[in-house]
């Protein structure tokens, strides 16, 4: 490790040792992975937990990998059901759907954390620098959620790298934006939308790619691979059995983004 990031990370044991005691707002990803880990590893298991948002918008996979993830850790481990989708604001699908869906996580996820608890997410400096007003940042500032890796200046490959050298298994996971990231702006975000979504995704990862997204453009469902993976998709003996597949979940065409993937989670 280099020194760099091992003054980070003695940062971040900083930061959190003035915490006492730790609720790690859980999505399994590789950053509130991370966060959980470090956390348990400074406070111990006994004060630290991790609250796992349970949303039509994430897929059942990681709920599931979200269970194994905080028993491997001998963390305790809150499901709440967030209802985003009983609001107007959300489901318009506009710039702020991260603000609202954040500021109804955190309303729900409230009242289960422990006395003592100071509420933190996975959030790191890379989000801040790449799109500075961020919406679901607002929230978090609004509700004095507490950014650990944000304010110890770990980039996300600071947090592959820390995770890679702690041996854990996340540290190379695909990066992974809600399902409600999908569906454009203006396009009203639906559970039938959604589960059109997962069911294709599924199916491509099914069949050995890991890094996919299919965006619903109503009848049109649009693959989207890293770059580097386009001629390996395009070329997948097995493409027009999938395409097939996709059609019967509910789409009519389906199109393969040649640009390669769209990291920035927002909807195009």
């Amino acid at each position: 490790m280099d020194k760099d990031l091992s003054q980070k990370i003695e940062k971040i044991e900083s930061i959190l040792g003035n915490e006492k005691k730790i609720a790690v707002a859980y999505s399994g990803g590789v950053d509130s992975t991370f966060l959980l880990f470090i956390a348990e590893k400074t406070l111990g298991a006994e004060n630290v937990m991790a609250i796992t948002g349970n949303s039509f918008t994430i897929p059942g996979r990681e709920i599931e990998f979200c269970k194994k993830k905080t028993a491997e850790f001998g963390i305790k481990h809150i499901i709440v059901k967030t209802k985003e989708y009983l609001d107007e604001s959300y489901l318009k699908n506009d710039y702020l759907r991260c603000y609202f869906c954040k500021i109804a996580l955190f309303k729900t996820i409230r009242p289960y954390i422990s006395d003592g608890y100071k509420l933190s997410v996975g959030t790191n400096a890379e989000d801040e620098a790449n799109f500075k007003d961020r919406p679901g940042m607002k929230a978090e500032k609004e509700f004095n959620v507490l950014s650990p890796l944000k304010e110890a200046g770990f980039f996300k490959n600071d947090i592959r790298n820390a995770s890679k050298f702690f041996g854990l298994d996340t540290w190379d996971k695909p990066q992974m934006a809600c399902l409600a990231s999908r569906i454009p702006f203006g396009n009203i975000v639906t559970e039938e939308k959604i589960k059109m979504v997962e069911r294709a995704e599924d199916l491509l990862k099914q069949n050995g790619f890991g890094e996919v997204r299919v965006r619903h453009y109503g009848k049109l469902a649009k693959i989207e691979v890293p770059a580097e993976q386009i001629n390996n998709l395009m070329q997948y003996k097995s493409l027009s059995d999938i395409i097939l597949k996709i059609k019967e979940i509910g789409f009519k065409t389906v199109a393969v983004d040649i640009e390669g993937m769209n990291h920035s989670g927002l909807n195009l």
